[in-house]
């Protein structure tokens, strides 16, 4: 008997384990060739898919043409099956004028228009007709939208904001106006107001938005404006004319000064020293106290407070004598301030106010008068005059204004003030002037006299010559070209005071009867600061004649001829029998025609 031996591996019916590694590679050499076929079946699909899918391709876009679609509009604008210039031209015929309507704005019954074409709003309809289809595109949506037929579409714009807001900022004047401050003035005592008025602006910014929005879908804008108040409100006017100008002008204030001694303090001043001044932005109102108190020293003056005099000087027995300073009553200024000030605004018995009074010293008294030095005659002189009654009064009037005057160190005397006005009401009478090369006759003629006069003693006072004028014609009773005229508003005599003493001046007239001539004197009186002081010869040179005149004027006055000249002289002043200082002096006379009569 044969035993049939064998090993487990030679089991042809046995399972080989998943793990044995050597099976699974005899297996997967097996599997290769089916793999392969399966490969190369996918790969003859899928290129003859894409064979199909780029034959259909070139199809569509054979088809597709370089028209338009067929059923393309653009804002309802038929533009299918044309070429791209043909569809350009329509489009801009059709739609450029609506597309550019002006657009106007509107605000508060003001308004204005932009053209959206010069603002930067424009469309583009070469872009536009592009994107309905027109031409040739191997894109396939641009293929699709043409052999789908198109349809509606919107236009291709462009806005340019910045040109858009420079067309705004243009526009933008049409709604400006300039704001007004409210004003409070018064006519005379009425209060008189006026009202603000805002300032007004485009907002420019938020107008530019609403612009741009706004094209293409409506041809009107409300555009909003800025406002601003002005820095002098209606408000602001009107809380200082109730809290203020109202009161102040409510009526007169009553000032009392004791013993039944009182005066009112009228609306009418009050009003003339109101105002109402604008500071940084703010009304306000304000009374001008110094303007009140000017006013008030008018009704202080009549109301009969004792008044105080000043040392002045007086001539007895022919030298200067002091007339004794006195004091007075005065209001106390400071005290007036403070009580009316507060009552300007008060009302009922509030603007009833008591001031106090004051005792007001002289400003020079009787002890500064005695310490000026007026205590000899340091210049005088005396003129001449021929019999004529208008002489007699003329000067003696002018030597009274004169006499006793004081002209304190550093002052400057002016004659025409110390005179005043040469009128019948200021005691002058007609008399002789001279009017060009000719004598006429007017009120005051004559005092000239008076000025040539004070001009000598003056000058040989040794006093400060600030002003004089000799006459134009020579007369033969004054010293040649060392005189001087007057004449009121034009022509002054003026001299400076210009040593430590007080001068006095003294004038006197003895006055001419029929025959007999009269003369006037007038002596300055002070300390002598020149040992004295002359004047150098007065020699007339470079004569000269003019031509005769005859008139039928009715106030004609006929005269004689008499020559022009010049002369040239100088004052010296002496210090120890020395000439110290010269002072030159120089005058041209007119010639005087002779005048006939007819």
């Amino acid at each position: 008997m044969t035993e049939n031996t064998h090993t487990p591996d030679d089991d042809p019916t046995r399972q080989i384990p998943a793990q044995d590694d050597d099976a699974a590679f005899v297996e997967e050499v097996e599997d290769a060739p089916r793999k392969k076929r399966k490969g190369l079946v996918i790969g003859s699909v899928v290129g003859g898919l894409l064979v199909l899918l780029g034959a259909t391709y070139v199809a569509g876009y054979t088809m597709a043409g370089d028209k338009t679609p067929k059923n393309a509009t653009v804002s309802g604008v038929q533009i299918g099956g044309m070429t791209h210039d043909e569809a350009v031209a329509k489009l801009t015929t059709e739609l450029g004028p609506s597309f550019d309507t002006p657009i106007t704005l509107t605000a508060e019954g003001t308004s204005t228009q932009i053209k959206p074409s010069e603002a930067g709003m424009t469309v583009d309809f070469d872009a536009t007709v592009s994107k309905a289809g027109a031409g040739k595109s191997w894109n396939p949506v641009h293929i699709w939208n043409v052999l789908s037929g198109g349809g509606e579409l919107e236009p291709v714009t462009n806005t340019d904001e910045t040109l858009v807001a420079q067309a705004v900022a243009k526009a933008a004047p049409a709604f400006a106006a300039d704001g007004k401050d409210a004003t409070l003035t018064l006519d005379g005592t009425t209060v008189v107001t006026t009202p603000s008025e805002q300032q007004v602006s485009l907002d420019q910014e938020a107008t530019t938005t609403l612009v741009a929005d706004a094209w293409m879908e409506q041809d009107s804008v409300t555009v909003p404006l800025v406002k601003q108040d002005p820095a002098i409100t209606t408000e602001a006017v009107n809380t200082v004319k109730t809290e203020y100008a109202d009161k102040v002008l409510s009526g007169p204030i009553t000032v009392n000064l004791g013993d039944g001694k009182t005066f009112p303090i009228d609306v009418k001043s009050i009003a003339g020293a109101t105002t109402f001044p604008v500071k940084d932005g703010t009304i306000s109102g304000a009374t001008d106290m110094d303007k009140i108190w000017a006013d008030a020293e008018e009704q202080i003056a009549d109301i009969g407070l004792p008044k105080g005099r000043n040392a002045s000087f007086t001539f007895t027995n022919g030298r200067p004598t002091v007339v004794p300073s006195t004091d007075g009553i005065s209001v106390d200024k400071e005290d007036f301030y403070k009580v009316v000030q507060p009552a300007l605004t008060a009302s009922g018995d509030a603007r009833t106010v008591t001031v106090k009074t004051t005792k007001a010293p002289a400003t020079l008294t009787t002890e500064q008068a005695n310490q000026l030095g007026v205590k000899e005659v340091t210049g005088e002189f005396t003129t001449s005059f021929p019999h004529a009654d208008y002489r007699n009064t003329n000067l003696s009037r002018a030597a009274a204004s004169l006499n006793g005057k004081l002209v304190l160190p550093g002052e400057t005397f002016s004659m025409n003030n110390a005179l005043g006005p040469r009128t019948a009401a200021n005691g002058y009478v007609d008399g002789y002037v001279i009017q060009g090369a000719r004598l006429v006759k007017e009120t005051g003629g004559g005092i000239s006299q008076s000025a040539t006069t004070v001009f000598n003693a003056v000058f040989f006072a040794g006093l400060e010559d600030v002003e004089h004028h000799p006459h134009t014609l020579y007369f033969p009773r004054y010293p040649a070209g060392r005189e001087a005229t007057l004449y009121y508003g034009q022509l002054d005599l003026k001299f400076k005071n210009n040593t430590e003493h007080g001068v006095v001046i003294q004038a006197y007239v003895n006055k001419s009867t029929p025959g007999n001539n009269g003369s006037i004197t007038v002596k300055i009186w002070s300390t002598k600061t020149w040992q004295k002081v002359e004047s150098t010869p007065l020699t007339p040179t470079n004569y000269y004649d003019t031509a005769p005149i005859t008139s039928d004027a009715p106030d004609c006055e006929a005269q004689s001829a008499s020559p022009g000249f010049t002369v040239n002289y100088e004052r010296l002043f002496y210090q120890n029998g020395s000439i110290v200082k010269r002072e030159p002096f120089s005058w041209k006379y007119a010639a005087t025609p002779q005048v006939t009569c007819t």
